[in-house]
């Protein structure tokens, strides 16, 4: 009998030995050929072919320094964690799933869950962010806290944790730029005049982008906070890199390829971007095969009359890939008529209460992250060191 040219996630995984999240990060490399299942949307096929490649590649002995190149982009998990996890296509906040977190959370619960602290509400705090950008204000107000704030090292949990309900209002009002009350999606709604509709969606919205995992930003507050660094200037780190146009700047692009699905211009918008990937504008996740489980949450909250949906679901087609949380923002942004910066100003506010638990638990573990680098020559150098050393 033949061998299937495509088969599934559970059987490419049996066949390499690994788990589903190193076979996403093949495939997010190239390394493995994915498309969707023709008799089932929500599912991913995988190329046979490049399956038995990898296997025979991988049975050959690898050296650590190989091995740990490999691992840098998309592979398996540097550092434990139980702020939250990825698996089976699920994603957990502190071993409750996100979809249920939504349903019942705001962003002030979260962050006390995440961090295992003590309930807290948001406090009035005197607006301190001045500039004309939202990032601009965000840096500036958590650059005057981290020069006076006390280092992490040594000091309770629950010390630390104090200090995130004004550090949390702080950064709300800076992205909003104007001095709020009460809890964060309330501030929101007030900044921008939202019904109960958009702002329930954007509560939703806080919680689920809480956390996830350990994408860059995360990365770099857990190595800001594992030199005892003070909780702010570890949440600096995190915005700072939040900032670049492969994280948080992905939601711009997300917005103009919904903006051109809606028109029925989408096949003019990815004929305009030929070198661009469909992950840089909403489409598709290594993480999750069968379609981002946030993603889900926010656009099935949607009316559908609205045609939003509809149009996101139009560009999946096209794509043959599901829509990941950036295409979802970008989603509630157009739905509810949200500021151009919206999508940037919910994922910077919410995943503040990710960062503020990786940061405590970081500072908790006493150890420095210092990964060693592999010196390589600039083009055209003779080095005089032996080549492959480590």
């Amino acid at each position: 009998m033949t061998e299937p040219e495509w088969i599934d996630a559970r059987s490419a995984c049996a066949l390499l030995g690994v788990r589903a999240q190193t076979l996403y990060a093949y495939a997010s490399r190239a390394l493995v050929r994915v498309q969707s299942d023709r008799q089932d949307a929500r599912r991913s096929l995988y190329a046979r072919a490049d399956i038995l490649a990898l296997l025979a590649r991988h049975r050959r002995p690898r050296a650590r320094a190989e091995v740990a190149r490999a691992a840098i982009r998309w592979g398996d998990p540097v550092l434990s964690t139980s702020v939250s996890d990825i698996g089976d296509g699920r994603l957990r906040f502190a071993g409750r799933p996100a979809e249920d977190c939504a349903q019942n959370m705001n962003c002030e619960d979260i962050a006390a869950h995440l961090c295992a602290i003590a309930p807290f509400s948001t406090p009035v705090v005197a607006f301190d962010g001045g500039g004309d950008s939202a990032l601009g204000r965000v840096l500036s107000a958590l650059s005057a806290r981290a020069a006076t704030a006390a280092p992490m090292q040594g000091r309770a949990r629950a010390e630390i944790g104090g200090e995130l309900p004004a550090l949390l209002a702080g950064v709300t009002d800076a992205m909003l730029g104007r001095a709020g009350e009460g809890a964060v999606h309330l501030r929101f709604r007030a900044a921008w005049g939202l019904d109960t509709a958009a702002t329930d969606a954007v509560r939703r919205a806080l919680v689920l982008l809480s956390d996830h995992e350990l994408n860059p930003s995360t990365f770099a507050v857990r190595v800001c906070a594992s030199t005892g660094a003070s909780l702010p200037a570890a949440l600096l780190a995190g915005m700072a890199t939040l900032s670049g146009p492969r994280h948080g700047g992905v939601a711009v692009l997300a917005r103009e390829a919904l903006q051109a699905a809606r028109r029925g211009r989408f096949g003019a918008f990815l004929s305009a971007r030929p070198g661009v990937s469909p992950y840089g504008f909403g489409f598709g996740h290594p993480l999750y095969p069968d379609g981002d489980i946030r993603a889900r949450c926010l656009l099935d909250a949607l009316p559908a009359q609205d045609g939003t949906r509809a149009a996101v679901g139009a560009a999946a087609a096209h794509l043959g890939l599901a829509p990941n949380i950036d295409a979802a923002l970008a989603a509630l942004a157009e739905c509810h008529a949200l500021p151009a910066t919206a999508a940037f100003a919910i994922f910077g506010v919410g995943r503040m209460a990710g960062w503020a638990a990786h940061a405590i638990e970081q500072a908790e573990r006493n150890e420095i992250i210092r990964p060693r680098a592999r010196y390589a020559p600039p083009c055209g150098a003779v080095s005089g060191r032996p080549s492959g050393g480590v």
